[in-house]
């Protein structure tokens, strides 16, 4: 797979899931101890509602870096209203894998259609207080796809680069009331966007695995 070069984020990328191989991906813990404890008292991932997610990263051309595209969900959804997030959602009857229901979810969410995607491997679970089991789906994009956001569930697309969101020293722990109990959150500003909660817990395990392949 020729995509690398001048992106040595991408050649980490690339190494890390080649090496994962069919081994069991590890666990995603939050920064807050609180947090795990109380997930984890909650039982086994099984008793989670079940949710993939895709973390789209665009290939790298001549004259660009690679970049993830996240979305910003609409104040309208029950859940997460405007928060920046990755496409994704609940696992239907019918979805064969986490693969399948991140692709599907992509494309009812971003029109990002699963013919424009290679995946190349799956994180470990997160489980959520919310009572979800999360599971992160990596793929990567053709350059110069266009977008279809879903108005009902996005309110914009926008992408970062992944020599920033990949870069575990880029993100600060913040301290937020969550449930009026303080709780430690990774978080990383980009322009106007907050990027925080699981989507940046997510984000600072792939780059510190990353580092840690080397």
């Amino acid at each position: 797979m020729e995509v690398s070069g001048a992106d040595p984020f991408m050649d980490q990328l690339l190494s890390y899931f080649a090496k994962q191989g069919s081994r069991p991906a590890a666990p995603i813990s939050h920064p807050d101890s609180t947090t795990n404890e109380m997930v984890n008292n909650h039982g086994a991932s099984r008793d989670y509602r079940q949710a993939a997610v895709l973390i789209p990263i665009v290939r790298p051309t001549l004259s660009q870096a690679s970049s993830i595209i996240f979305t910003v969900r609409t104040e309208s959804l029950r859940s997460h209203a405007g928060q920046v997030s990755f496409p994704g959602g609940t696992v239907d009857a019918g979805d064969r894998d986490p693969i399948h229901t991140a692709l599907r979810e992509s494309e009812e969410e971003i029109g990002l259609t699963a013919d424009s995607v290679e995946i190349l491997g799956q994180l470990g679970e997160i489980l959520l207080p919310s009572g979800f089991c999360v599971t992160p789906v990596v793929g990567l994009v053709q350059p110069g796809v266009v977008f279809r956001p879903s108005p009902r569930e996005v309110a914009n697309i926008f992408q970062v680069p992944i020599s920033l969101v990949l870069n575990p020293t880029q993100f600060q722990r913040k301290l937020i009331n969550w449930q009026d109990i303080e709780r430690h959150v990774f978080e990383l500003q980009f322009e106007e966007y907050r990027i925080w909660g699981a989507t940046a817990t997510i984000l600072h395990h792939l780059g510190t695995e990353l580092q840690g392949s080397l």
